[in-house]
């Protein structure tokens, strides 16, 4: 053997395996494989077990990252996608319509002629009596009209001269109108159809990651069924109902800031001179500064958003349990039945939550401020004498904007009376 060879590095070191004090006597060789120590290159011992672990945990991190990345495009696309239909329909939720009843009629005759149903019809042409013409240019005409001690104002809204110019026409049409309204209005435009579109993404985004959270704890804290299992396989759906529905109350009231956030900023007009709130953190800054920190969950507010964030889960979670414990209807047996049931309950639900929905957005548009600020213009008419409550807007609503099946007008010309007659009941009592 040479002195090059003596001097020169091993390529491999031994580490000798740990000694067990039990030797088996069929295996009395076998000595237990630790990984901690094998035969590394380069004299070179690893702890494969250490790297390993870490490993997976930086492995498990970067999916967990990039499944949140991809949670949150897909969010921010599908509120994009349907943003436009959700403005559209928040402006016809809060905009306010009130019948002749709180807004009169302008007298079109000094001596016109009252007439009954029980007396004459439209078909006996006592309509056709010579009326006198109103003149638009006239000062009494284009005098200033005033609100009295109620908050309503003496003026029909129909009336182009007393509306301001960022105020668009009376929306009485469905959504895709709506939509096309405030896409050509001059200070609306294609821009205005994506508002609030930003804290509707906040909102789902926390809704998604709370939500769930909550009843995983729940359901873990009361020994439950894991959440992930759908409730048509449970022998005793009352518990996990319970948990849903406060998980879901308890993640809604949470998130409620933002919910008012989102609506005021879509009804607000986008008139650069008379916008209110610039965006999401500006609204919840002036929210804090002009009603105070505890507005933004202890308000006129709670109690519709408690009850919205009960009735919608609870009416949800029930319809495939009525669907399959009631009607008895299998998916896999009759799908088509199934479909039918699922949409004759789902029109129900929406029947049910669309009146709370509405009460809620209204109920949003109310400021009561304690220190003065700059004041909230919106693009539709809105009820500038503030409702009390719940049960109070209910009231109002149907009294205000509802019209009777047998209500007729008492003054105004044929087409006006014609056009009353005509609406359907739907558009009865403020439906």
């Amino acid at each position: 053997m040479t002195s090059e060879t003596s001097d020169a590095q091993p390529r491999y070191t031994y580490t000798p395996f740990p000694q067990t004090t039990t030797v088996h006597p069929l295996r009395p060789y076998y000595v237990p494989q630790n990984t901690d120590h094998y035969y590394t290159p380069l004299g070179i011992v690893t702890n494969s077990k250490k790297e390993h672990n870490h490993q997976l945990i930086n492995e498990e991190s970067q999916s967990a990252i990039k499944e949140i990345f991809s949670l949150g495009l897909i969010k921010y696309i599908s509120t994009a996608i349907s943003n436009p239909f959700e403005v559209a329909k928040t402006q016809l939720q809060v905009q306010y319509l009130p019948n002749e009843d709180v807004v009169p009629v302008t007298v079109e005759g000094k001596n016109a002629t009252l007439d009954s149903d029980e007396e004459a019809s439209d078909d006996e042409g006592i309509y056709n009596s010579p009326r006198k013409t109103l003149d638009s240019s006239s000062p009494g005409f284009r005098q200033p009209k005033n609100a009295d001690i109620h908050g309503y104002i003496d003026t029909d809204i129909y009336d182009e001269s007393t509306r301001p110019a960022y105020m668009v026409p009376p929306l009485e049409h469905g959504v895709w109108e709506t939509v096309k309204t405030l896409k050509g209005h001059s200070t609306e435009g294609l821009r205005s159809l994506w508002k609030g579109q930003f804290t509707n993404w906040l909102y789902e985004i926390g809704h998604v990651f709370l939500q769930p959270t909550f009843e995983g704890a729940l359901n873990d804290a009361f020994d439950l069924y894991d959440d992930t299992i759908p409730l048509i396989y449970l022998d005793r759906v009352g518990p996990n109902i319970a948990t849903l529905i406060v998980s879901h109350v308890v993640a809604g009231v949470i998130l409620s800031p933002l919910e008012v956030v989102r609506t005021r900023l879509v009804v607000q007009t986008a008139s650069s001179n008379h916008k209110k709130y610039t965006g999401t953190f500006d609204c919840l800054r002036q929210m804090i500064k002009e009603e105070g920190l505890a507005s933004l969950y202890w308000s006129h507010n709670l109690v519709p958003s408690i009850v919205f964030h009960t009735v919608c889960p609870l009416l949800e979670c029930t319809v495939p349990l009525i669907i399959d414990r009631v009607f008895h209807v299998n998916p896999a047996d009759s799908p088509i039945l199934y479909g039918l049931a699922q949409l004759g309950l789902n029109t129900l639900q929406l029947l049910i939550t669309l009146p709370i929905e509405t009460i809620r957005k209204r109920l949003h548009c109310q400021i009561v401020s304690r220190v003065p600020g700059k004041s909230f213009e919106t693009v539709v008419q809105t009820r500038k004498a503030p409702y009390v409550g719940m049960i109070d807007a209910i009231y109002r609503i149907i009294i205000e904007e509802g019209i009777s099946q047998t209500f007729v007008p008492r003054q105004g010309n044929h087409r006006r009376r014609s056009a009353r007659r005509q609406r359907s009941w739907l558009d009865n009592y403020g439906v």
